[in-house]
C-alpha cells in the first residue's frame, strides 16, 4: 500500500509538471488562432497580454490562473527556488486581474472595456486575492507550528540568501498593495507591467538555480551532472541572446512595435523547453526501484531534499531503501 501511495504522488507531480507546458501552449496555440483565423493572418498585436481585449480573454486568465496556482503548488529544488516559484505564481495572477493598456493595431471587437468598468473588475479581483492570501499564509504558518511541536529535532532555520530572497519578494508585493490603496488608478497602469517583468525575472532566476543545483541532485554520476547541467546553462544563454536580439531590432526599427511580443515568446518557449527537459532528468529520480539501481551500482543517492524544496514531496526513510512515505508541505 505504501509502494502504491508513493507512486501516486510521484505521479501527481509529474502530471502537475506537464499540465504546466499544456497551459502554456494553450495560450500559444489561442494567440497564434486569433492571428490566423479572425485576422486573415494580417494583424499581430504588440503583446501577448493586448489578447485580453481579443476573444483571446478566456484563454488568458484561464492559462495565466491555472500557471500561478501550479507554480505555486510546485515546490522548488531549494528553499531559493520555492520562493521564487511562489512568488511568480502569485505574479500571475496579478498579471491575470490587472489588463493591460488596450492595443489598437487590429479592427476592434466586442471585448473591449471602458476604463471604468476595468477598474470595477481589478478592485474586485485584487481584494479578493488580498484576503485569499492572507487566509492561505496564515493557514499553512499554523499547519507548520504545530508540526513543529511534534518533532524531535525541528528544522534548522533558513539560510540568509533565503530569508533576503523572501524579503525581497514580500517588499515588491507590498509595495504593489500600497499601490492599490493609495493610488488605484496608477496601481491599473503600472501594475500589470511590474507583475510580469517580476514574474519572469523569478521564473528565469529559478532557471539560473537549477544549472547550479544539478549537482545535488546526480551525486556521484559527472555525466548526468554535466549534461543537464550544459542543456540549463544553453538555454539560459540562448534565452539571453534572443532577448537582446529583440531589443536590439526594435531600436534599429523604429516602426517596430511587436518587441514585446516577441520576447514573451521566446520566454515561453524556452521556460517551457527548460520545463520538459527538467522533468525528463527527474523522470526517476525518486522512484523506489531508481534508488535501489543505483545502490546496487554504487552510486550515491540524490542529495536529501532542502527543507521547502520539491524533493520534498515524499521524504525518504534510509532504513527502507529510501521509499518516499509523505506529501511534502
Amino acid at each position: 500500500m505504501a509502494r502504491q501511495s508513493n507512486r501516486d504522488v510521484i505521479q501527481t507531480y509529474r502530471y502537475l509538471r506537464g499540465a504546466m507546458v499544456a497551459l502554456l501552449l494553450l495560450l500559444l496555440f489561442s494567440v497564434g488562432y486569433q492571428w490566423w483565423s479572425e485576422t486573415a493572418h494580417s494583424c499581430w498585436l504588440g503583446s501577448i497580454s493586448a489578447y485580453y481585449y481579443t476573444p483571446v480573454r478566456t484563454v488568458f486568465v484561464g492559462s495565466l490562473f491555472g500557471l500561478g496556482a501550479a507554480l505555486i503548488a510546485y515546490q522548488g529544488h531549494s528553499a531559493e527556488e520555492d520562493v521564487l516559484l511562489n512568488f511568480s505564481g502569485f505574479m500571475a495572477f496579478v498579471v491575470a486581474m490587472v489588463p493591460t493598456v488596450p492595443d489598437g493595431s487590429c479592427a476592434t471587437n466586442g471585448f473591449t472595456q471602458t476604463p471604468a468598468e476595468i477598474a470595477i473588475a481589478v478592485r474586485n479581483n485584487i481584494w479578493s486575492l488580498f484576503f485569499v492570501t492572507v487566509i492561505s499564509v496564515a493557514t499553512v504558518l499554523t499547519i507548520k507550528k504545530i508540526k513543529r511541536k511534534g518533532l524531535a529535532n525541528p528544522a534548522m532555520p533558513p539560510a540568509k540568501p533565503v530569508i533576503w530572497m523572501a524579503v525581497l519578494c514580500t517588499v515588491v508585493l507590498l509595495a504593489e498593495l500600497a499601490l492599490f490603496v493609495a493610488l488605484p488608478e496608477r496601481f491599473i497602469a503600472l501594475s500589470h507591467g511590474i507583475a510580469a517583468s517580476t514574474m519572469v525575472t523569478g521564473v528565469i532566476i529559478v532557471m539560473v538555480l537549477s544549472a547550479l543545483n544539478v549537482k545535488t541532485r546526480h551525486q556521484g554520476n559527472a555525466g548526468q551532472v554535466s549534461l543537464y547541467r550544459n542543456i540549463y546553462v544553453v538555454l539560459a544563454v540562448l534565452l539571453g541572446l534572443l532577448l537582446a536580439l529583440s531589443v536590439g531590432v526594435s531600436l534599429v526599427m523604429s516602426k517596430f512595435d511587436h518587441f514585446i511580443l516577441i520576447a514573451e515568446v521566446i520566454i515561453i518557449v524556452l521556460f517551457g523547453a527548460y520545463w520538459i527537459v527538467q522533468t525528463y532528468e527527474l523522470r526517476n529520480l525518486f522512484e523506489p526501484e531508481q534508488q535501489a539501481t543505483r545502490a546496487a551500482d554504487g552510486r550515491a543517492a540524490p542529495a536529501e531534499p532542502a527543507a521547502e524544496g520539491l524533493d520534498e514531496v515524499a521524504a525518504v526513510d534510509v532504513a527502507e531503501a529510501r521509499k518516499l512515505e509523505q506529501v511534502a508541505q
